[in-house]
């Protein structure tokens, strides 16, 4: 009888598969599992075995796909950065992509708790490179969309030709992602709950806010002249 070979031994989770397809899935498993833990601990209390056992396979595992926490967590901000912006472009297609915008960005961070808590406690708090590969996944790539974004409202006259483009795309940034920085004030100071700040009269809220200093004046329908219609 012919003995099994190494490529039909079945997988063993823990250790490494020949299997590239099976590669990759191990490599989504750790990031999942990291992603999961940044729900229950800060990004400086997880472990690698933290992480390898959340995703049952064993430490080795980490540095043979990823070399190290750091590096795992940077390939963790890859695939977010991708996803979220990959989805927020897509309102250009949108009757008002202004209005589109606001409500896929604050969709997106509502849906990422942990990140936000990532971004905000670690990422920006010290430079180093999970900083550095941040902002060029994310903010950096938001600077040069949103401007572009602005400009061409401009052009069809839903925004005033006399704003910035550039300021005008920081500021609506700002309206966005303040009251989830400022989470701690916003919720014990002011008394406004996450649940608040993520309805749709929210996201009306900030696009009149925003709407209201930056958008056109509306176009007045012209008026008849009383005049005109005056007997000699």
């Amino acid at each position: 009888m012919r003995e099994k070979t190494e490529a039909q031994e079945p997988e063993n989770k823990r250790g490494r598969p020949l299997d590239p397809a099976l590669q990759r899935q191990r490599k989504d498993d750790l990031l999942d599992a990291a992603f999961e833990l940044l729900r229950e601990k800060s990004y400086r209390s997880i472990t690698i075995r933290d992480i390898a056992e959340k995703a049952g396979m064993k430490s080795a595992m980490i540095s043979y796909y990823f070399g190290s926490k750091e590096d795992l967590f940077i390939a963790l901000i890859e695939r977010l950065g991708e996803q979220q912006f990959g989805r927020i472009v897509e309102v250009v297609s949108q009757p008002d992509p202004i209005r589109g915008f606001i409500r896929a960005a604050i969709t997106r961070i509502v849906d990422c708790p942990p990140l936000i808590t990532f971004i905000i406690d670690e990422v920006l708090s010290e430079r180093g490179r999970l900083q550095d590969r941040f902002i060029d996944l994310m903010p950096r790539r938001m600077a040069m969309f949103l401007p572009k974004l602005m400009e061409s409202e401009q052009k069809k006259g839903n925004l005033r030709a006399d704003v910035d483009p550039k300021w005008a795309a920081f500021s609506l940034v700002n309206l966005i992602i303040t009251p989830f920085i400022g989470g701690p004030v916003r919720r014990r100071a002011w008394d406004m709950s996450d649940e608040l700040v993520s309805s749709d009269e929210w996201i009306e809220h900030v696009y009149r806010m925003f709407m209201s200093g930056c958008g056109a004046a509306p176009k007045c329908s012209p008026q008849p002249n009383p005049q005109s219609n005056s007997q000699p």
